[in-house]
């Protein structure tokens, strides 16, 4: 089992970035209202307040593109904001009631979603709330126009319900981008996987080719045809097979540390299938000639520890103590032994482990003592000249997410906000009905709102939404201004009475999200227009003129740039995705060549190399004991081919050792994937003990398909007769029948 290191999801720039944008974009329409306030406000508190707001909202949008931290900036803004609040009474020098609400307003639902993505959605709730009350309490003081207990009950629920719709669509789909940023990190590593094993399995078809064809071919040839010039000649081919397979011929990717972890845990299990692997390299990158040297030095140790320690307990630990350096550990707890008493002259440790990682410019320590296990460290640190003519691996991007992109549990909660804030200016438009000159145009003008809103989020699945259905929301819409307009009052804002401004600017954003720009386009500019010409028709201040007319167009621009760069971000995930799928499968065939070449084929020559040799000489004579070899290798080859998941380093000798004395040994492979760890483990250890009794004459061991109880059941009858049928679980426990 291999346990990667767990990687922080963070959600993507877009979060960040349409926080900023709508800091920005609040102050347009809260400028065009504060025209109209500012000679009345102290100078210092102007200087302090509505300069801070305007530098923390620059500052937010900047540290957005960046990529840098909001935090700073967005605390900076709900502090400014706060004081500005506190101190609005104070800051007020008219002796006059003012003649509107306090600008300042509009920025106190964003203070809370500042604090809300900052901090936390429970602070952004509490902010809310907190602000609501303090504005309440300031809206009936003369500074804030005096209103009625009333007025400043609707000011303080439209603020906090306008922004805790916003606080609660932000944390779903903040927690929708987190579900889909571990999805996608999960596909992506699943992706890796499947391209090394595509890859492996191509390359081990094209080794078993060899080895078949070429290789126990001429072995049987080789133990039936002593002396026959064609079988000289048939073995000096399948070494030069083996020498043309061996040789690269392609770029040598760098290895990645997945890669690393699988090639390590393939040499290590070959021999240790008890071993445990612990592996937290997964960002790591290292030349192909390194990786290759530590899978060589890494077997090595694994083969002492196979044959030496008796170890039950063997854990290989990966990990990256600094930027693009490796360490390999391998601790066992068996016997252990004095290094300071091994020879010099002993190949196995050093020319197979300290001198192959001096030559790649590494270091291996080995600690251990008698009685006490032992751990053999290996390092390497990367230089200048070891990634020399290495080609990097392609970087990947990062990228946002669409709208599109969001789960389906999470769209109809988004549908359900909608709904709400909508049903909230309703609400408030009820509570206006002393405002109207009529009040069943209004209830009229919300029916035809509720339409509108249907129209705009039904079918939701469907992108872009049909244009047909967008022009009729905006007819709706028009009507619905028209209509509340009709009966609203001349000479003074009418509060909430305008309820249906809200409604409008929500349902047609909703359209551009959807994928209809143009209308959604073309029905705010027709609102604007009918409403500046309802402000002026109603003698309206210049200030109100402006921002009935221009506010609908900052914030569909708002909109606008939000969705742009979402598709930007959407079609650079795309093309990510793609290269990285492109990625992915080069380094992966580059990977199995290594593999091949470096693991697969060292362990083949080691093998049969030298009896090849031998074969190919046509002056050389082979002996009985030859031919035997010939045999014995030809039914290794064999068991490794049909049998690979029953068999490893060792128990392919202890097999050879049982066939030589007449044990009649028998390995069915009737299984798709690898086995289990656990029961590789347990396997070895029980055909070990099977196949080295004397009294054992004949096994037979199968590897069941997926699915049944006993992955493996090991079959044994012995000199007199009697008979033990063992079956392992998928766990590796053992029961005998």
């Amino acid at each position: 089992m291999v346990n990667a290191k767990p990687k922080t999801s963070q959600l993507s720039a877009w979060v960040d970035r349409g926080v900023a944008l709508f800091c920005l974009g609040t102050l347009i329409p809260a400028s065009l209202a504060a025209v109209g306030q500012i000679p009345d406000l102290a100078l210092w508190w102007t200087v302090i307040v509505g300069g801070g707001i305007i530098a923390a909202s620059i500052g937010m949008m900047v540290a957005s593109f960046l990529g840098w931290q909001l935090r700073s900036f967005a605390l900076s803004y709900v502090t400014v904001v706060t004081f500005g609040l506190i101190t609005w009474p104070a800051a007020w020098q008219s002796n006059e009631v003012a003649q509107s609400s306090p600008w300042l307003w509009m920025t106190l639902g964003v203070a809370a979603i500042c604090l809300a993505v900052t901090t936390g959605t429970g602070w952004g709730f509490a902010y809310a709330i907190a602000s609501g009350l303090l504005f309440a309490v300031v809206r009936m003081t003369p500074s804030g126009q005096g209103a009625s207990l009333l007025g400043a009950f609707q000011d303080m629920i439209n603020l906090v319900m306008n922004a805790s719709v916003v606080i609660v669509a932000l944390g779903v789909v903040s927690n929708a981008f987190k579900e889909l940023d571990e999805a996608e990190a999960a596909t992506r590593k699943e992706a890796t996987d499947a391209a090394i094993e595509e890859a492996l399995l191509e390359e081990r078809h094209r080794l078993d080719g060899i080895v078949h064809d070429e290789v126990m071919t001429t072995l049987v040839a080789a133990a039936h045809a002593p002396g026959d010039a064609h079988v000289a000649a048939q073995a000096q081919r399948a070494v030069d097979r083996l020498a043309q397979a061996e040789a690269p011929t392609e770029t040598r990717l760098p290895v990645t540390g997945d890669q690393l972890t699988w090639l390590v845990t393939d040499v290590v299990s070959a021999l240790v299938p008890q071993a445990r692997f612990v592996s937290q390299v997964s960002e790591l990158a290292v030349p192909q000639q390194v990786a290759s040297t530590l899978g060589m030095v890494v077997r090595e140790v694994a083969l002492n520890v196979a044959k030496h320690s008796g170890a039950e307990e063997v854990e290989v630990t990966l990990t990256s103590p600094q930027k693009g350096a490796i360490s390999i550990s391998i601790a066992d707890n068996g016997v252990g032994f004095d290094p300071d008493l091994v020879p010099k002259r002993r190949l196995g440790l050093q020319v197979s482990v300290v001198y192959r990682m001096w030559a790649i410019g590494g270091k291996a320590e080995i600690h251990s003592s008698p009685g006490h296990g032992t751990v053999v460290n290996l390092s390497w640190v990367p230089d200048e000249t070891t990634v020399t003519g290495e080609t990097e691996l392609p970087k990947r991007k990062r990228a946002g997410r669409v709208l599109a992109d969001i789960p389906d549990l999470s769209r109809p909660l988004l549908v359900r906000l909608v709904w709400v804030l909508v049903g909230l200016q309703f609400l408030l438009g009820w509570t206006s009905l002393d405002q109207v000159t009529s009040i069943w145009p209004v209830f009229a003008a919300q029916g035809l709102a509720a339409l509108a809103t249907w129209l705009t989020l039904s079918r939701t699945d469907e992108n872009p939404m049909k244009a047909r259905d967008a022009i009729l929301v905006v007819v709706l819409l028009v009507a619905v201004t028209l209509i509340v307009q009709a009966v609203l009052p001349n000479g003074h804002w009418p509060g909430y009475a305008t309820w249906h401004s809200s409604v409008v600017m929500v349902l047609l954003v909703t359209v551009l999200v959807r994928g209809q720009e143009r209308v959604a386009w073309t029905g705010v500019g027709l609102f604007a227009v009918i409403s500046a010409v309802w402000a002026v028709t109603h003698d309206m201040g210049v200030g109100d003129t402006l921002r009935v007319g221009f506010t609908p167009f900052s914030w569909m621009l708002v909109a606008q740039l939000l969705q742009t760069w979402l598709i930007d971000m959407a079609d650079r995930l795309n093309a990510s995705r793609r290269s990285s799928a492109a990625a992915n499968k080069a380094i992966a065939q580059s990977f199995s060549k290594l593999v091949l070449r470096d693991v697969w084929l060292t362990q083949l020559r080691a093998q049969v190399g030298p009896l090849l040799t031998r074969i190919a000489d046509a002056d050389h004579e082979l002996s009985d004991e030859e031919r035997a070899a010939c045999l014995a290798q030809e039914s290794r080859l064999r068991d490794a081919m049909r049998a690979g998941n029953l068999v490893t380093e060792l128990t392919s000798d202890a097999i050879e050792v049982a066939r030589g004395r007449g044990v009649d040994v028998r390995l069915v492979d009737s299984r798709g994937t690898r086995l289990p760890e656990d029961v590789r483990a347990a396997l070895t250890r029980h055909l070990g003990r099977l196949l080295t009794d004397s009294s054992t004459k004949r096994v037979v061991a199968r590897a069941a398909p997926e699915g049944y109880e006993d992955v493996v059941t090991v079959l044994a009858v012995r000199d007199d007769g009697t008979s033990e049928l063992v079956g392992l679980d998928a766990s590796g426990r053992v029961s005998t029948r």
